[in-house]
């Protein structure tokens, strides 16, 4: 009785309602007092099993009432905390990245895989194979497949301040659950377009930079060298010597200004009556100038015939480039024929490929001390064609190393020689010799903007006095902009320059008005450095915001002006909005962002649209157009989502993902986390202190400088 009454007593625990029946009992469809063995598989002498783990009973469903916008924010901050875990963890792996490096065993070919990425098992040169300033151009190398996955990518390039790529990575991921939110793509069907272009800008920052020195028209040299390559017909060649003696086409003139055209011709009889054995840098040499002169040429439709030999020379200045080896001589052909692929890569947007041409020429013009006043009494032609080819480098290096956020390779103080040009060296005519001396200026000017203030010692300085040198700077574009009103009234009063054609590309009157626009973008950015007065609506100064407005009136001038012709419209958008990056157009957004400005916004759209038409003529043109689309889709929905915030919360949730993403930019001050939400930015930006001030200022010339260099990037999928 007493151990039924304990059995009992067991059988009512919650532990025996947990057990289960073992298998015998209840494929037998008998009770079972659930032990181990049980009495019947003991009675039995079976083997007592039980499969089945202890189920719990079911629990009771509630019934909970929640509203679709309260599961809408549950869903936004659900995403905020996944967001956060994902930085976490990519900061610890990031962390233990560092400190603890993984180093692959040296003449190991039997390295893991998963031992962490390496590079020692990257493929390996077979055959011969040239780098060229950083890049490296296979002639006729065969590699060795990479068996361990490594990647032939390169290191990431340094971008500068740091600040704002280390957080990179928490912007992606917040964007991507942004987008993935079905709400936002319910609240407005093109709010899910638009920040998924921005999700992958946001990624391109920390990504490794695909801006190498590409030659995607270069050929493998044959067997003999350089010597067997073809080259355009000897008739041909002869024809445009005939023609540069009579009548120098204007490109030759200013793109080979210190090239005498006495000496082009001696080089082209080395070519063309190879007797000897001539340089690679003189085959660069006769290749780009006939390239110059026959794309200026080929722009009259009844020259179709020369376009195949155009190609040709492009083909073949490609191949020599690509085939220069790391340590040139340093001689003046050596120096001429790297200024020259200077003006080809920027002529075709590949700006790191002539930032690295022209640094090496910079380095052997100043080894042949070309920056310095020769000591003769009197000037020889000799010595101007050295001080052009000086001043050709030193205008290409001041505008590169802005536009890539470094110091210069040649430096203000250490120059000499006069900014005069001597009168041997050719240009069209008077006008032209005070258009050089101009861009000679701006050059420096441009210089001393990111010294004083973009530099990482410019921002340690105190705002008033960045402001100042950049009121000094603007002073000194100011009085060439007076110079420049001169030769428009002269150009106005005769009509036209003498014997020039006006719809050539090189015509006075299109240099006047794109050097307009490259005046008003300058300004923009030297009046980026002085902060808002105190309780405006906007970040940026008012002097900054009006020189940005003056730019994009004379990008609409300039557009009327080269009309349906792509030619012109190439040149100016090469040499205009991409040589020195057109920083009115970030200004202009961020502005729009801030103050919700409809007419700013008109003259936005009218920008984008220039730029359709025009797409066709490059690719960088396209993805210039694209990046410059999604900045004003951005803009558009950012505003309706300001505007509607205060009858629906959802846009307001929306308008704080976009302000989140925009400070990781650069472009918008960093919003404390705490602060309420849709905080209208003039309540912060008045009250910073100077580092607040300055970090801020370097972060937005870091993203200006990013979103500004994708035309050199892979985003056709943006």
């Amino acid at each position: 009785m007493e151990e039924d009454r304990e059995r009992d007593s067991a059988s009512q625990s919650p532990e025996y309602a947990a057990k289960r029946a073992c298998d015998q009992c209840r494929l037998r469809k008998t009770k079972c007092d659930k032990e181990s063995p049980c009495s019947n598989c003991r009675a039995s002498n079976r083997v007592c099993s039980s499969h089945g783990s202890a189920q719990k009973p079911k629990e009771g469903r509630q019934r909970v009432l929640i509203s679709s916008k309260y599961e809408r924010k549950i869903d936004h901050f659900e995403s905020r905390l996944a967001g956060i875990e994902d930085m976490l963890r990519n900061l610890a792996t990031s962390i233990s990245a560092v400190t603890v490096p993984n180093p692959a065993p040296e003449n190991s070919a039997s390295a893991s895989s998963s031992s962490g990425p390496s590079r020692a098992a990257d493929s390996l040169p077979v055959a011969g194979a040239c780098d060229v300033f950083g890049a490296r151009y296979e002639t006729s190398a065969v590699t060795t497949p990479d068996v361990h996955g490594g990647s032939d990518e390169p290191d990431s390039a340094f971008e500068g301040q740091p600040s704002m790529t280390s957080q990179t990575a928490f912007a992606s991921e917040f964007l991507e659950k942004a987008v993935a939110r079905a709400s936002l793509h319910e609240l407005h069907p093109d709010m899910q377009s638009a920040l998924s272009s921005l999700q992958q800008m946001a990624g391109m920052q920390n990504r490794s930079s695909s801006q190498e020195a590409r030659f995607p028209h270069a050929k493998p040299l044959p067997k003999g060298g350089i010597r067997n390559l073809e080259m355009p017909p000897l008739e041909i060649a002869v024809a445009l010597l005939r023609e540069i003696k009579e009548k120098p086409p204007v490109s030759f003139n200013l793109i080979g200004s210190f090239m005498v055209i006495d000496d082009f011709a001696d080089r082209c009889r080395k070519v063309y009556f190879a007797t000897e054995d001539y340089s690679l840098s003189t085959f660069t040499v006769v290749n780009a100038m006939l390239l110059f002169i026959l794309q200026e040429k080929t722009m009259d439709p009844s020259a179709a015939g020369l376009v195949k030999y155009r190609d040709l020379c492009r083909d073949n200045l490609e191949t020599a480039l690509a085939s220069l080896p790391l340590m040139t001589p340093a001689r003046r052909e050596t120096a001429e024929a790297l200024l020259l692929g200077t003006t080809y890569a920027i002529q075709n947007s590949r700006f790191t490929l002539a930032w690295q041409l022209n640094s090496a020429a910079a380095v052997i013009i100043q080894t042949l001390g070309y920056h310095r006043r020769s000591t003769d009494a009197t000037e020889d032609p000799a010595a101007e064609t050295r001080s052009a080819i000086f001043w050709f480098a030193y205008m290409y290096d001041k505008a590169l190393a802005l536009r890539f956020g470094r110091s210069s390779i040649i430096q203000d103080y250490d120059i000499t020689v006069p900014t005069r040009l001597g009168p041997s060296i050719r240009v069209p005519d008077e006008t032209w010799m005070s258009v050089w001396e101009q861009w000679i200026v701006h050059a420096e000017v441009m210089g001393k903007a990111y010294e004083q203030l973009f530099s990482p010692s410019a921002l340690t300085r105190p705002p008033e006095e960045r402001a100042e040198s950049a009121r000094r700077l603007g002073e000194r574009l100011n009085e060439v902009a007076k110079d420049r009103e001169v030769i428009a009234r002269q150009i106005h009063a005769k009509g036209s320059v003498v014997g020039f054609d006006t719809r050539s590309p090189y015509s006075m009157d299109m240099v006047v008005f794109s050097d307009d626009v490259g005046h008003w973008s300058a300004m923009t950015l030297l009046y980026r450095a002085i902060p808002a007065p105190d309780g405006f609506p906007s970040s940026f100064s008012p002097e900054c915001i009006t020189a940005a407005r003056h730019a994009f009136r004379g990008h609409s001038s300039c557009m009327q002006l080269v009309g349906t012709d792509l030619n012109m419209t190439a040149a100016y958008i090469h040499w205009t909005l991409f040589y020195v990056p057109f920083v009115p157009l970030i200004v202009m957004f961020c502005h729009i962002i801030e103050t919700s400005n409809l007419s700013d916004l008109s003259m936005l759209s009218e920008f984008v649209d220039s730029l359709i038409p025009v797409c066709s003529i490059s690719d960088s043109v396209e993805k210039f157009h694209r990046v410059s689309q999604v900045l004003y889709n951005v803009a558009r929905l950012y505003v309706e989502a300001k505007a509607q915030q205060r009858q629906d919360e959802d846009m307001n949730i929306v308008g704080n993902d976009i302000d989140s993403y925009l400070s990781q930019l650069g472009f918008m001050p960093s919003i404390d986390p705490s602060a309420q939400a849709g905080a209208q930015f003039e309540q912060t930006h008045s009250d910073m202190g100077p580092n607040i001030a300055s970090q801020q200022l370097g972060n937005w010339f870091l993203g200006n400088r990013i979103i500004l260099g994708l035309v050199e990037e892979d985003i056709f999928g943006l």
